[in-house]
């Protein structure tokens, strides 16, 4: 899958659809049930290579799995990535927003956070609905100074250019009336 993404160290979040019911081993998490919807992963990039490196890592290496998206990501389709250029590390500041948000909710305690022994918090989060990059754009702006969230869009073989545009601008409006009209 091909990226424009920097080399440049920072913080995102990897957000991916998941078409249908999965139940997956998950390295020392274990066995996890999979729900269809929306994942979004968050994660820091401050090694070689940077975000370009690390996201492009995750796209590459669902065969043999290292971190816990990358079991995830084996059944999943990556959707967009979301990310700074910020060379202070935000994982644990944007997973705890995402936490709090009311769109989304745990799903897998301790995912991707394994590595902090004491903590039960994960940074992992679920969403019926495709989150919005707008919403976080703006917390981002708000609770964080002088730090500058950017988007780039995975084409995705469900997804039109249409659909592309719109999620790009924020179009919330649209994925609700979809859902709605939808049952969802």
């Amino acid at each position: 899958m091909a990226m424009d993404l920097p080399e440049a160290k920072g913080t995102y979040v990897l957000v991916a659809f998941v078409a249908q019911m999965k139940r997956l081993e998950i390295g020392g998490l274990g066995a996890c049930d999979i729900v269809p919807g929306y994942y979004a992963y968050v994660g820091s990039a401050f090694g070689a290579g940077g975000l370009r490196a690390r996201i492009g890592h995750h796209l590459e290496s669902t065969a043999t799995p290292h971190w816990h998206i990358d079991y995830l990501l084996g059944v999943a389709e990556p959707v967009e990535v979301w990310y700074t250029r910020a060379d202070q590390k935000l994982e644990h500041h944007w997973a705890e927003l995402l936490e709090t948000a009311p769109r989304f909710r745990v799903p897998i305690r301790r995912f991707g956070s394994s590595d902090y022994h004491r903590s039960r918090s994960s940074h992992l989060f679920f969403s019926k609905r495709r989150p919005s990059f707008q919403w976080f754009r703006q917390k981002v702006a708000e609770q964080f100074d002088g730090v500058e969230a950017e988007l780039h869009l995975f084409a995705t073989p469900g997804t039109n250019q249409t659909q592309t545009a719109l999620a790009a601008k924020g179009k919330d409006w649209l994925n609700e009336a979809v859902d709605s009209a939808y049952g969802h």
